[in-house]
Formats: C-alpha cells, sequence, structure tokens
C-alpha cells in the first residue's frame, strides 16, 4: 500500500510546485524504509470558540465542552510525535487563538525543529496577533471561509465582522512572510460558494486552497441530506481538480483517507486518538497510552478500511458500525 500511494503522490503532488513535490517524495521515502512513522499531527486543545458554525464538525449533543488538553499534555504529545519522526503540527478545534498559552505551545513545537500551522475563523486576527504568532515562530496560518460573500460567510459563523477580519487577517499575515492557505468545504447547502472562493483566494495570493468535502460529523452527524452524491463530488473534480491552487481532499473517487495513522492522527480535548479531527472514534487516550500504541490501532483500521474511497471515512456506515474504535459522543 505504501509504494501504491508513493505512485499516487507523484502524479498528485508534481504540479503543486518542485518544493512540495520534492518534500512529499522524501517523506514517503522515509516511511518505505521505517524512517518515518507519522508525518503530521493535528492537536485540538479545547472545544472553547467565538465561533458557532452551522456545519461544525465538533458539536454533538450532550457533549462536554469543558474538555481541554493542559499545556504540558501538549508539550508531551509533540515530544512523543517527534519521536515517531513528526515534522509538522496542526493547532485547530475550536478556536486555538483564545488559549492564554497559544504562543508558548508553538514556541514548543518550533524548538524541536517542526513546521507549525494554525487554524483558525480569523477573528482574532489584527497586526498585533499576526506579528506574535511570526516571532512565536508559526510557518502556516489556514484560515477557514465559508463563502466569498460577507453577509453569507458571517451568518454561516454566526459572527459579523467575520468575514472582514478573517480576510484582513491573511492579507496581514501574507506581507509578514507568513505562509497562508484557506480552508473550505463544499455542501448540498453551499455547492455554488466554491467559484467565489478560488477567486478570493487568488486575490489574496494564498498559497493553497484546500477543499473538503461534506464531513457528516457534528451538527451533520446524521445529516446524510447534505452529503454529495457521486455525480456532484465528479462535477466538482472536473472544475477544480487542475485549477490553480485549489486542491480537493479527495482528487478522485479512487483516492482513500491520507491520514488514518497513514499520514497524520489526530489527539482531541479529552485527550482520545482519532483518525483526525472530524471522526469521532478513539483509538486509546493518551491519559493511559503512549501515542505510538494508539497509532498501531489506528493503523489496523487504516488498512481494513482502504477500500472506503472518495470521501471522508466518517461518512461511511460500514466504519461507523464495524471500525475497532469507541464513539466519542454515547
Amino acid at each position: 500500500m505504501h509504494l501504491q500511494k508513493l505512485i499516487s503522490d507523484i502524479l498528485c503532488y508534481k504540479k503543486r510546485g518542485v518544493f512540495v513535490f520534492c518534500k512529499t517524495i522524501k517523506c514517503r521515502l522515509l516511511r518505505i524504509f521505517g524512517v518515518l512513522q507519522l508525518e503530521k499531527i493535528f492537536i485540538c486543545p479545547s472545544y472553547i470558540c467565538n465561533a458557532d458554525c452551522a456545519h461544525c464538525y465538533e458539536k454533538f449533543p450532550r457533549q462536554n465542552f469543558k474538555q481541554a488538553l493542559t499545556t504540558e499534555q501538549i508539550k508531551n504529545i509533540i515530544d512523543q510525535f517527534r519521536n515517531l519522526g513528526g515534522c509538522r503540527v496542526y493547532f485547530c478545534s475550536g478556536e486555538f487563538l483564545l488559549r492564554p498559552d497559544a504562543l508558548d505551545i508553538i514556541k514548543y513545537a518550533r524548538s524541536s525543529y517542526m513546521a507549525v500551522s494554525v487554524t483558525t475563523n480569523g477573528i482574532l486576527l489584527d497586526e498585533e496577533k499576526i506579528e506574535n504568532l511570526k516571532v512565536a515562530g508559526l510557518t502556516d496560518l489556514i484560515v477557514s471561509l465559508d463563502s466569498s460573500d460577507p453577509n453569507r460567510h458571517d451568518l454561516l459563523r454566526g459572527v459579523k465582522g467575520c468575514f472582514n477580519k478573517a480576510v484582513n487577517g491573511l492579507r496581514i499575515a501574507r506581507e509578514k512572510g507568513i505562509n497562508v492557505y484557506i480552508w473550505t468545504y463544499v455542501s448540498k447547502s453551499n455547492f455554488n460558494e466554491l467559484e467565489g472562493i478560488v477567486k478570493l483566494g487568488a486575490e489574496l495570493n494564498v498559497k493553497e486552497i484546500f477543499v473538503f468535502f461534506t464531513l457528516l460529523s457534528g451538527h451533520l452527524f446524521n445529516k446524510d441530506k447534505e452529503n454529495l452524491s457521486y455525480e456532484e463530488r465528479e462535477l466538482l473534480r472536473r472544475r477544480f481538480n487542475n485549477r490553480s491552487r485549489v486542491c480537493l481532499e479527495f482528487q478522485s473517487e479512487s483516492d482513500y483517507c491520507i491520514g488514518g495513522g497513514f499520514r497524520h492522527i489526530c489527539v482531541m480535548p479529552s485527550g482520545d486518538v482519532t483518525f483526525c479531527p472530524p471522526v469521532p472514534y478513539s483509538y486509546g487516550n493518551i491519559g493511559s497510552k503512549q501515542l505510538k500504541d494508539c497509532l498501531k490501532n489506528i493503523k489496523s483500521d487504516y488498512n481494513r478500511f482502504s477500500h472506503c474511497t472518495g470521501q471522508c471515512i466518517v461518512n461511511f456506515a460500514e466504519y461507523r458500525e464495524t471500525c475497532n474504535a469507541k464513539f466519542l459522543y454515547e
């Protein structure tokens, strides 16, 4: 499977630039020869957020929103990740920049020679905040956008003025030399938003617009009517697969998950280890297990469900019903 994925990456990443292409192939070769066990990790420190997104993948009924990782727990996760050969940390979930220890955590990850990304809704971004992030060592700033229409975006986020703050933050960060990205998604309800976001991304000169297909998690967990059909996914691929700056999460219907222990895993605010942030199934908790042991459990399911392709694994009833993991929010 590793060799198959290497060939796929050669075809997929070559068009995205020599640096990205070479870095990707280097990581794949290191993995094939057993040097690199895990390339990336998503760390979700808490659920606390200053927005209320209609599509939030975290909001489940009766969820304990008070759960949070401590500073020391996060640093310990980074240490364990480094021992697995990890090289890139993503801080996401809730609004990471609300944490008073955010800058300290970024500095700690950078002290381990890792690239550090923060995913944010952009509400807290201003020149002072972005300058502090740069000084702390932030390498990549990812801002989530749902629409190129300010009113539509603000409505989906539940915060007036959110769009302008997010767009302004992207501009300032780029001017300060931080790599900037847009993350967005496509579901039934916002199927026609992507074209406008792509144009906005070009105007802002972002490095990439990463596009998730519908994630049936959180608010959308049992909302199958929001999921894209095969025909809709194929239409998006025909429109955007060869567009500059645009990267669809699943560029063909035969693409399978690039996470799940192959390229990355996730640690939730509860300490539970999952495939990735939107997949609410736990393969162990850092309170009782080492990250490497949880990783072994995840890899087992990754191989078992490699036939679940074309969209996120959380969308498949087979995974939900037969995976070797515990649903987090029962």
